[in-house]
């Protein structure tokens, strides 16, 4: 996708005749562009009123110098972080109704990822062109236009903060940032080489500030490796770092309550992304496929071959084609294993606090009770789904076979980690004395579905952790995207769902990799023609979730589309 615009007319020849007019003389502004020299200012998308979503403008910024060796997407990132800081101060206060005036961009989280604010495109040689999508807010008063306030916003304030930004990237912190970044990729394509799924560096600070915190928490105590565990790796730019290197397979991570094992599980769990200098989690990487999965009592299932998990179901209902409006905890885990799989998921991590129990392992005494086994649990499925190549990370203390089924168990005590994988021999001859077997049962990777009935979403919106759109009785609970950093994430992902399911016969998760792999180039064109400033990077396993959860969206493979 390119970043030339195609010009049209002048604002300095054509604010002057709306001016005082109606607020929707605006409109006639939609498509006009000014060539400043060094930028191009150019309107995109026209608010129809002051107290509307603001407009959208976009700075074609013709050529740049990055650093030697830098890579677009910490580029552009760290040029949103600049002009997110610096768009304030830029704005027009006091000046009309509403957003008048007003300039922004969203604010963006503590992971380096491609967003629609900023672009960053390689030219031929050493230099780049850069593209910013700003919010602002066309200002009146009394719901007329003010035209001079207008040009003042968008051909003075907007191209005076782009120039500071640009001012600022040529600074010696943009190098840093890139550097970061380069090295979180380098180790997370090393992770395979070494046998490795995860990565948590030592000295890396875990804890958050507060629950809903980016920041990291003052004064927490440092991760340090158990030395058993420990590894090391030399980064491109020769400095040789160490941590804990969480094996592929099964690892458990267990200790007391309040210990910090959902903490470390927590850094695991976001490791898929990049995160910025100064976040503490900067060594902490993971298989970027690596999906969190929680039980979601209730939830809407369609067609998912749920049948290495659940069995025996009343009636004989078909367990390879599971459909429910309401799935249970233990199915609706097997469901989103299953659906994370198909798009793409390389492993599953979960915390028994938000885990039905008995999809964690078996009762025997219960069984004995009811006769009947309608659940193979994870503790069992384990080694069949390691042969299969998926991974697991599981925090548990209170599951003797899940620690027997591990290859590594790790204990979390006073924030510190030890490595205690001997100790599963010991939970093996505990569990074979309580006369408890393992059921073995070969785990199948589910085949891929398609969109059996087109559902067309209207008006779809992300309101905190819900989504919703007006045609859909029931909401969408967001809150087990717990991967997910910034709100832009979820209004993507979302959006990119409703393409997925107006789609009759799309395969879901093809197009879902499809979508990820665009956002990733900076290309919008699947989801919108005049993308603003609000869109984020997801994978396809986000995307994947958001359309597995559509209520009464009906899809199918093989013989079940018949």
């Amino acid at each position: 996708m390119g970043l030339g615009f195609g010009r049209t007319r002048f604002y300095r020849e054509c604010t002057p005749q709306v001016d005082r007019r109606g607020y929707k003389a605006y409109k006639d502004l939609a498509g006009a562009s000014e060539d400043l020299g060094r930028m191009e200012v150019r309107v995109s998308r026209v608010q129809g009123d002051p107290f509307a979503p603001p407009s959208v403008i976009e700075v074609h910024v013709k050529r740049v110098k990055p650093p030697a060796g830098a890579h677009p997407v910490p580029y552009a990132d760290y040029a949103h972080r600049l002009l997110s800081g610096i768009l304030p101060r830029y704005s027009m206060r006091g000046v009309g109704e509403g957003g008048s005036g007003r300039l922004s961009v969203p604010t963006p989280s503590p992971i380096v990822i491609p967003r629609s604010a900023v672009e960053a495109r390689p030219r031929n040689g050493e230099f780049w062109s850069l593209l910013f999508r700003v919010w602002a807010g066309l200002p009146s008063r009394g719901r007329r236009v003010l035209a001079g306030a207008a040009r003042e916003l968008l051909l003075d304030r907007l191209p005076r903060a782009v120039e500071r930004v640009l001012e600022d990237l040529a600074g010696g912190d943009v190098e840093r940032h890139i550097s970061v970044w380069k090295d979180q990729e380098y180790i997370r394509s090393r992770l395979d080489d070494m046998g490795l799924y995860a990565f948590v560096g030592d000295g890396s600070i875990l804890p958050r500030k507060c629950g809903g915190c980016w920041e990291p928490l003052e004064d927490a105590v440092p991760f340090e490796s158990p030395p058993s565990m420990r590894v090391e790796i030399e980064l491109p730019s020769g400095r040789v770092i160490s941590g804990m290197g969480l094996p592929r397979g099964v690892t458990t991570i267990t200790g007391p309550a309040f210990h910090g094992k959902t903490t470390l599980a927590e850094a695991i769990a976001h490791g898929v992304w990049n995160h910025i200098p100064g976040d503490g989690r900067e060594l902490v990487v993971s298989d970027h496929m690596l999906a969190y999965v929680e039980s979601e009592n209730g939830r809407w299932v369609s067609c998912v071959d749920a049948s290495p998990f659940i069995e025996a179901l009343p009636g004989g209902a078909d367990t390879r084609c599971f459909t429910t409006p309401d799935a249970s905890g233990a199915t609706s885990i097997a469901a989103s294993i299953q659906e994370y799989v198909e798009a793409g998921a390389s492993g599953v991590l979960f915390d028994e606090d938000q885990t039905a129990t008995n999809i964690i392992h078996r009762d025997v005494w219960a069984e004995e009770i009811t006769g009947k086994r309608t659940v193979n649990p994870l503790s069992d499925m384990a080694p069949s789904m390691k042969k299969a190549g998926l991974s697991m990370i599981a925090v548990a203390s209170g599951a003797m076979p899940l620690l027997e089924s591990s290859d590594r168990i790790v204990v979390m005590d006073e924030f510190r980690s030890r490595d205690a994988t001997e100790k599963r021999l010991e939970a093996s001859r505990v569990l074979r004395e309580m006369g408890y077997r393992r059921v073995a049962k070969e785990y199948g990777r589910p085949a891929g579905r398609v969109v059996a009935e087109a559902r067309v979403l209207e008006k779809p919106r992300v309101k905190g952790f819900v989504a919703e759109a007006r045609n859909l009785k029931d909401r969408i609970d967001l809150r087990p995207l717990r991967q997910v950093e910034e709100e832009q994430q979820l209004s993507t992902a979302w959006r990119a769902a409703s393409v997925i399911a107006s789609r009759r016969g799309a395969s879901i998760a093809g197009l879902a990799r499809e979508i990820s792999s665009r956002l990733w180039r900076w290309d919008y064109s699947m989801l919108t023609s005049k993308p603003g400033p609000e869109i984020s990077y997801v994978r396809p396993l986000e995307i994947a979730f958001m359309v597995n959860r559509i209520p009464g969206l009906r899809a199918c493979y093989g013989r079940y589309c018949g």
